[in-house]
């Protein structure tokens, strides 16, 4: 498997859940992702929460506050991914999760 999934992480105002969220990203056993953090427009420590975790996988981009759909359609616009991942900033993905998507995926293309 060598697609490459998109992760979408519309965010307002959760940067208590933020750091959580994008570490549950970067232990996944499938490495060919990036992840894009949409900042609805946070008035609270989003912007240097993420600034502390964007890596070359990691993208940060801001936006006024606009939405959490103006928001995912932002982080579509950007994403270079074969799948797109919707992923709330206040959830997180168990370390198997891309990895079994895209087995199940597969397993659809070859039937």
């Amino acid at each position: 498997m060598t697609n490459k999934v998109s992760i979408i992480v519309p965010s307002f105002n959760h940067a208590k859940h933020l750091e959580e969220c994008i570490q549950s990203v970067k232990n996944q056993s499938y490495t060919n992702w990036e992840c894009i953090i949409i900042d609805d427009g946070s008035t609270d420590d989003t912007q240097s929460t993420a600034s502390k975790l964007t890596d070359d996988k990691i993208q940060y981009i801001r936006q006024e506050n606009s939405g959490v759909s103006s928001a995912r359609n932002k982080g579509l616009k950007a994403a270079t991914g074969d799948y797109i991942l919707p992923l709330d900033a206040d959830d997180t993905l168990n370390p198997l999760a891309l990895e079994k998507m895209l087995e199940v995926f597969e397993k659809i293309k070859t039937h």
